[in-house]
């Protein structure tokens, strides 16, 4: 339950950080053109320093959440693919069927077979 709540925590609070980090560097840029007069230059370099940042801060949300969902994975016992792509499947090996997964909210271990 309290990895949920943090999971939660970390995407909700995604969009104000990225949100804060264009406009800190942008108006940082923007007091520091009016401070030593140099135009809209350094307003351009915060803005970009800002999304940069909000790029980062995106991907480092992303990578925890694959973390994560590894880890939960595991832990239910669901083993990771044997395979990524078709590519990287052994030609020897015979193609499984698709299924296509559960829609309904029930548990798919207490269906019958």
């Amino acid at each position: 339950m309290k990895d949920e709540y943090r999971a939660v925590g970390s995407w909700g609070t995604l969009g104000l950080e990225i949100v804060l980090s264009v406009m800190l560097g942008f108006f940082g840029g923007r007091w520091l053109d009016a401070r030593f007069g140099v135009g809209p230059w350094l307003s351009l370099v915060g803005f970009v320093f800002g999304c940069g940042a909000a790029t980062k801060a995106i991907h480092r949300t992303w990578t925890e959440m694959q973390r994560v969902t590894v880890r939960e994975e595991r832990e239910k016992g669901n083993p990771s693919p044997a395979y990524e792509s078709p590519k990287e499947r052994s030609p020897d090996e015979p193609a499984s069927p698709i299924t296509s997964p559960t829609t309904s909210m029930e548990d798919p271990d207490e269906r019958a077979p």
